[in-house]
């Protein structure tokens, strides 16, 4: 999935063919461009997953890994009901 843009409490939106995602709590600081595939989830009730990082600045040239929150899943509607029940009015 690239990153294309941030979202409240730096976390970032994702989005590949398949739909978006947000993710935070990570250990890079991301940039828009790079890229992040989600690996494996950690726990069952846990929403932190294994994923693989590779950095736009470093033409996604070499993997880091790191463990990161995801906060959601869906596809662009999806994404626009989870914003408005989870933004304060």
């Amino acid at each position: 999935m690239d990153v294309i843009g941030y979202m409240h409490n730096a976390d970032l939106l994702l989005e590949d063919e398949q739909g978006v995602a947000i993710i935070g709590g990570g250990n890079y600081v991301l940039s828009i461009g790079d890229k992040v595939i989600l690996r494996q989830k950690l726990e069952n009730e846990s929403q932190r997953y294994l994923v693989d990082i590779t950095f736009a600045s470093n033409q996604h040239q070499s993997v880091c890994q790191d463990e990161w929150c995801v906060k959601f899943i869906g596809d662009r509607t999806e994404l626009q009901q989870y914003k408005s029940l989870t933004t304060v009015h």
